[in-house]
């Protein structure tokens, strides 16, 4: 059997886990936790409380908590992320945020918005506190979503949070001071903020950082000042981010912006 986790990180509400299997299986198993996870490549035969179910490639599974589960990977190969989410800590985020009752049917789902939110927080580093609590509050507005929400809903209060975010740039800001401007509870405010701009407060303001740096680039401020001039957690941050977007590096940026004042 080959089963290799290839990132894992624990936390008090939450477990992750990024796994490769080959020709690899899970004998029947129960959990204390749900466990949430999406295929990223193969099929995933499951036996879950008495039922066979097959998982293929951008679905979502979801076990709940007692549920008796195993499964068994194609022979060419498994990719995928698994979450194990402390029951507890889901009820609190039900209870504090009036959703309905955290009852969740369990099996394979398509979900391509609960599945691109699994990815997504489980490539967002955990030394990124502010940026991983974001992913995971994301992940829990597709998982918990009561019902879609409206175009322009809470338009007035996610303005007054995007007014903060562009007057306090060079500001670390987390997410209950975001909330706290607009009004709205944590929860409901990320929910409100990406239909509004299609991207989490924190990747909002990532990109109005972005923005400045090129500017700050052009006229050959030094990385190392905009690092800790716009919130960057170091060095490499920034340059990661940065070539994420523009496909350079800044120091490649500002060296073409040199050349040209020549």
């Amino acid at each position: 059997m080959d089963l290799i986790t290839e990132d894992w990180h624990a936390g008090a509400v939450v477990e992750a886990s990024w796994v490769r299997a080959n020709a690899a299986s899970f004998p029947r198993h129960t959990h204390d936790e749900y466990v949430l996870g999406t295929n990223l490549t193969g099929v995933e035969r499951i036996w879950l409380d008495g039922q066979e179910l097959e998982a293929p490639a951008g679905t979502v599974t979801l076990y709940n908590p007692q549920a008796v589960q195993a499964s068994q990977f194609s022979p060419d190969g498994v990719e995928y992320i698994s979450l194990h989410l402390a029951p507890d800590a889901i009820e609190q985020v039900v209870r504090d945020n009036n959703l309905p009752g955290s009852t969740f049917e369990q099996g394979v789902f398509e979900h391509p918005g609960l599945a691109a939110a699994i990815l997504d927080f489980a490539r967002t580093p955990a030394a990124h506190r502010a940026e991983h609590e974001e992913a995971f509050i994301q992940l829990l507005c597709q998982w918990v979503q009561p019902g879609p929400s409206k175009t322009g809903e809470q338009h007035a209060s996610v303005e007054r949070s995007l007014q903060y975010l562009r007057d306090c740039l060079e500001e670390r800001i987390d997410l209950d001071a975001l909330a706290a401007v607009a009004g709205l509870s944590k929860y409901h405010f990320v929910r409100c903020f990406k239909k509004h701009t299609g991207l989490g407060p924190l990747q909002y303001q990532m990109q109005l950082r972005l923005l400045e740096a090129r500017k700050r680039l052009r006229a050959q401020q030094h990385s190392l000042e905009i690092v800790s001039q716009l919130g960057f957690y170091d060095q490499s941050h920034f340059i990661n981010a940065f070539r994420k977007v523009m496909g350079v590096t800044p120091q490649a940026y500002a060296q073409a912006f040199k050349t040209k004042a020549r």
